[in-house]
């Protein structure tokens, strides 16, 4: 049930959900006969939406999350005891049929891939449980390197999270096992923060290893402010990181 709430809640609270809720307030207010509070309704709903929905403010909300974990060539990564590589890059849509689907986080893999082949450390930890209906993401994540010639021996799987604190809970377990105390963490550099202030407060010490940036170097234009939607979907995307820190700050899992 927690996990099932911490997924819909905060769909009032995203820029789509939250404007079509004010809207509907807005028509509310005209069957009711109040045309001023539903004319401010409406266009207050229209300005959440277009404003969420331009690269001016999408950008503007991701870089705030990404600046903070600028880009790192491989040569120059300290070695660790471990990779620890976070999942949410696969859809459920293959699960069960023998298929990978995967999304643009997929370069979490191939990040942590290449930090292993470059000898910054001897093992990797693959991290992602399975959403309701599917498979263990980190099975996925194992079949794949092996697909790349990394060693099954030099895999750990933790498969059995669905969040980020569950991640770094139950990675640790493993780490604790296993003597690792040092370890590279390879997830999107929007999501660095938070993942790497759970492992930091669970006694980790960690080195960022962002990759998955979703922006690039700002270059204004007039056309940044008309809507797309595929700002929209980086504007939700980066509130949805804020409302996870902000959350996990209040529960005392990151400093």
């Amino acid at each position: 049930m927690d996990y099932l709430l911490t997924k819909l809640l905060p769909l009032f609270v995203y820029p789509l959900g939250l404007a079509i809720l004010i809207s509907l307030l807005g028509l509310i207010a005209v069957l009711r006969g109040h045309a001023g509070r539903a004319a401010v309704l409406i266009l207050l709903g229209v300005l959440i939406l277009w404003g969420s929905a331009t690269n001016a403010f999408s950008i503007f909300v991701i870089n705030s999350l990404e600046q903070d974990y600028p880009p790192v060539a491989i040569e120059q990564m300290p070695k660790a005891d471990a990779i620890v590589v976070l999942g949410g890059f696969t859809n459920a849509t293959g699960f069960g049929m023998g298929l990978i689907e995967l999304n643009d986080a997929v370069d979490r893999l191939f990040h942590g891939m290449r930090l292993y082949r470059a000898g910054k450390a001897p093992r990797v930890m693959l991290v992602g449980g399975a959403a309701e209906g599917s498979s263990p993401e980190a099975d996925f994540m194992a079949d794949l390197l092996s697909e790349f010639a990394v060693p099954r021996d030099k895999m750990l799987l933790e498969n059995q999270s669905r969040n980020t604190r569950e991640n770094g809970v139950n990675a640790v377990k493993i780490m604790q096992e296993n003597a690792i105390k040092k370890i590279l963490l390879v997830t999107s550099a929007y999501h660095m923060r938070r993942a790497k202030g759970v492992f930091e407060k669970l006694g980790i010490d960690v080195v960022p290893a962002a990759t998955d940036y979703q922006v690039p170097e700002p270059d204004p234009s007039i056309l940044d402010w008309l809507p797309d939607a595929g700002a929209l979907e980086l504007t939700t995307l980066g509130i949805k990181e804020y409302l996870g820190w902000w959350v996990y700050w209040f529960r005392g899992w990151v400093d």
